[in-house]
């Protein structure tokens, strides 16, 4: 089994650059099943229905959210229907919304789950480790081989503890949030970790947004409209390789593509 999975898409570059690439990467790699980070979809912050339709028409299979998942209103009325969608266990906003799927392929049957990191973080309701022992509390009954985990959040040293605390029922831990996409993929006594699987998103921005607007806001101290940045995308994201026999990683590679 091998799995795409798809860094932060950040506002329409991101939306592109994945709608243009996806078909490719996965007849290149021989990709089985696709997860993509959308909380920056719909202009930086959030997902629209609409934009959730296109990213699954598109090739993704499951969309995984974070700290902006509850940015757009919209994404309450229409949460019955989005079947393939992962939203924070810990967020504050969230009450009875799905925050895990239940994967099956061939013999291997695996639980996706979205956690929000605490370190610089201000919209979780609980740290990732309380959260994510209730998560394991709610799913174990679905029997899961593993769990794979997007963790959302600042923190590198706290994605890596937390792999480190759950790597035996974890076979993946995926960093996202930063969209910076960092050079320490491994496997980890059977646990594929990456502090961050990086962005899709406009190259020349500041992680994706407007740089003047960046810098208006951050040094002049005025009041700004979040701008998304525009122009030619980066596309970040890892492919990772299960043995489907032992049902563990047996590789994870970065693939990122500059324009």
């Amino acid at each position: 089994m091998k799995i795409l999975f798809i860094g932060d898409i950040t506002g329409k570059s991101g939306r592109d650059i994945v709608s243009s690439l996806l078909y490719s990467l996965k007849k290149e790699y021989s990709v089985d099943i696709v997860i993509a980070n959308g909380e920056n979809a719909a202009h930086g912050k959030g997902i629209t229905i609409k934009i959730y339709d296109k990213l699954i028409h598109d090739g993704v299979d499951y969309i995984t959210m974070g700290n902006h998942a509850y940015s757009k209103s919209e994404i309450k009325e229409h949460l019955d229907g989005m079947d393939r969608i992962v939203m924070p266990y810990n967020h504050i906003k969230r009450t009875d919304d799905p925050f895990f799927r239940i994967i099956d392929f061939k013999d291997i049957r695996f639980c996706l789950v979205n956690i929000l990191g605490e370190a610089f973080m201000n919209e979780t309701s609980m740290d990732p480790f309380k959260a994510f022992e209730k998560v394991m509390n709610k799913c174990d009954d679905y029997e899961p081989d593993f769990y794979f985990v997007d963790l959302h959040g600042e923190s590198t040293a706290e994605k890596r503890v937390f792999m480190e605390y759950f790597k035996d029922k974890v076979r993946a831990v995926i960093g996202t949030h930063t969209h910076v996409q960092t050079a320490d993929e491994a496997i980890i006594d059977g646990c594929a970790f990456i502090s961050d699987a990086g962005m899709c998103g406009a190259y020349d921005s500041v992680i994706g947004r407007d740089i003047n607007e960046s810098i208006t806001s951050v040094i002049l101290k005025e009041k700004t409209r979040y701008t998304i940045a525009e122009g030619p995308a980066i596309f970040c994201g890892v492919l990772i390789e299960f043995d489907d026999k032992l049902k563990i990683p047996v590789s994870i590679n970065r693939i990122q593509i500059r324009p």
